[in-house]
This record gives C-alpha cells, sequence and structure tokens, in this order.
C-alpha cells in the first residue's frame, strides 16, 4: 500500500478535497479521535516544500541540528499547509515553491532542511491549512515563529518585523500582536537605517546591536560620529585588582609551631573569646566524630 493510500488520498491528496476531509483522513491512520486536534504524523522529506518566506536569510550550519534530529529524534512536529491551500493564498507563488512537492513548511524550516541534509527520509509534521488564509497570514506564521524563538539574527530579525509593521500598519498593533512594547519593535526597526558599514560591523559582531540601535535612530551621515560619541562616552567597568595568588587549596597549611603550649598562646593573642569559643566547639565536634569512626573500625 502507498503512502499516499495510507494517508486516505491519492497523488492529488490536498488538491481536491477540503481541509476537513483531510484532517479526518489523518486521524483515521493515525487512530486518532475524530475530534480535537489530530496528533502528528510523519511524511516523505521531499514532499514538503521549504518556505520561500522564511525570514532567515541563511540556514547557516545544519550540522549539529541535523545529528541531533537524527541520533535523538525529532521532539516537535514542523508545521506544514497543502500546497494548494498555500498558493491560494498566494497566488503567482507556484515557480517559487519546489518542483514536485505537495506541502509547504510554515514553522520548522531549519528542522526540515536539517533532516535532509542528514539522510533523514520522513518528518514529523502537523498539517493546518488554517496556519494562513490570505500572504499576510502566511508570512506572519512564519516570522512570527522565528521571533519568539529568537532564531534569527538582529538584521533578520529587523527585516522581519518591518515585513510584519506592514501587515499590521502601525509600532503599536505590531507591539501588541507579539506581546512586546512598541519601544521595543522601534529600536528593532532602527537596525534597517544602519549605513552599509555599520550593518557589517554588526553582522561581525565588531558593534553590539544594543549600541547600534541607538546610532540607527541618527541620520546616516551622523551615525559614525554618535558611534564614537557613544563608545567615548559609555561607561568603563572598573578593573578588578589582581588579587595575591593564594596557595592551592589541597596543599597543607603550615604551622607555625609543632609545640602545643605555643599554638595555644599564638590562638589565645590571635582571636577574641567568640573566635576561641566557635574554634573550641569545632574541635569538640571534630572529637566526637573521630571517635565515633574509631569505635566503628573496631
Amino acid at each position: 500500500m502507498s503512502k499516499a493510500s495510507r494517508l486516505g488520498a491519492g497523488s492529488s491528496f490536498g488538491q481536491t478535497q477540503s481541509i476537513s476531509a483531510r484532517r479526518a483522513a489523518i486521524n483515521q491512520v493515525a487512530a486518532a479521535p475524530t475530534e480535537g486536534a489530530p496528533p502528528p504524523v510523519q511524511l516523505p522529506v521531499d514532499t514538503i516544500s521549504l518556505n520561500p518566506d522564511n525570514p532567515r536569510s541563511d540556514l547557516g550550519d545544519l550540522t549539529d541540528l541535523g545529528n541531533s534530529l537524527r541520533d535523538h529524534g525529532q521532539k516537535t512536529a514542523i508545521s506544514i499547509m497543502g500546497r494548494f491551500a498555500y498558493l491560494e493564498g498566494n497566488p503567482g507563488r507556484e515557480d517559487d515553491l519546489e518542483p514536485g512537492t505537495k506541502y509547504v513548511v510554515i514553522d520548522g524550516n531549519s528542522r526540515l532542511a536539517a533532516a535532509r541534509e542528514a539522510g533523514l527520509t520522513e518528518i514529523k509534521v502537523m498539517l493546518d491549512d488554517k496556519l494562513g488564509s490570505n500572504p499576510d497570514e502566511i508570512l506572519e506564521s512564519a516570522l512570527v515563529a522565528n521571533i519568539h524563538r529568537q532564531e534569527l539574527n538582529h538584521l533578520d530579525e529587523a527585516k522581519a518585523l518591518e515585513q510584519l509593521l506592514k501587515i499590521h500598519g502601525t509600532q503599536e498593533a505590531l507591539a501588541a500582536r507579539l506581546h512586546r512594547s512598541q519601544g521595543w519593535v522601534s529600536q528593532r526597526l532602527a537596525l534597517l537605517t544602519l549605513t552599509p558599514s555599520l550593518k557589517e560591523k554588526l553582522q561581525s559582531g565588531e558593534e553590539s546591536a544594543a549600541t547600534l540601535r541607538l546610532v540607527g535612530k541618527k541620520k546616516a551621515e551622523d551615525q559614525e560620529a554618535h558611534l564614537q560619541h557613544l563608545k567615548a562616552t559609555r561607561p568603563q567597568k572598573p578593573r578588578t585588582p589582581k588579587q595575591k595568588r593564594q596557595p592551592p587549596t589541597d596543599a597543607p597549611a603550615r604551622l607555625p609551631s609543632t609545640d602545643p603550649h605555643t599554638l595555644t598562646n599564638l590562638i589565645i593573642t590571635e582571636l577574641d573569646v567568640a573566635s576561641r569559643r566557635k574554634l573550641t566547639e569545632l574541635l569538640v565536634d571534630y572529637k566526637i566524630e573521630e571517635s565515633k569512626r574509631m569505635r566503628a573500625e573496631k
């Protein structure tokens, strides 16, 4: 029996069936109850297209993620929607999808790419065509998932916010959608106004995002000077003086004398009454424990 048959659909699965019929087929094959959310199912990785609207400009090195998926299993299912449902919301995007695929990943683009790279043939998915009924909703689903997981680098995050701003209209509305403050949104969008050279310094890590968010609020011709001003007026952390090197803790301390009377006089001279009392209590406790140990050995 083919995988398409096991899913309760032919080669046109996801093309002519309604959403409810698709979910019913998945529930049936997975022995899930007909009510409530369906459980994740396994689908071949080559039937799912990468998301052309993925906000990450560079997926980076996926070796570790792929090894983890292969060796430890997939902990969380990726979210996908049917190819035709995606194209209904994104007309004219047919050429942007990978040929021969029946689904499009919305949340889990990196995990899908890593699974392919690791040689895995199947991946755990949650199918939901309600992830987006129009381009704005589909785009938002992908962007919000990445922003909340903080998987984007600073510029990709700012670009994602810029795209979401077009959907929501105002920074206040976008901030409410993300459960953030308007200032949080504004500071990150400021990175998009940086000069190319400063963007390179941000990407390389030469300058921090926190500093450059302040610089980005200035005119392009004033940004470099403002950056130098911020760096010059930034409070310097006080340098911690080097402490005198202590001998290793496992090295036995040398006593100033081996004579008991001499040591007693030294203790009386150096310690106050309270300290001497505490030391005496510790010595008594030690003697008691030592006596117990010796009796137990006998």
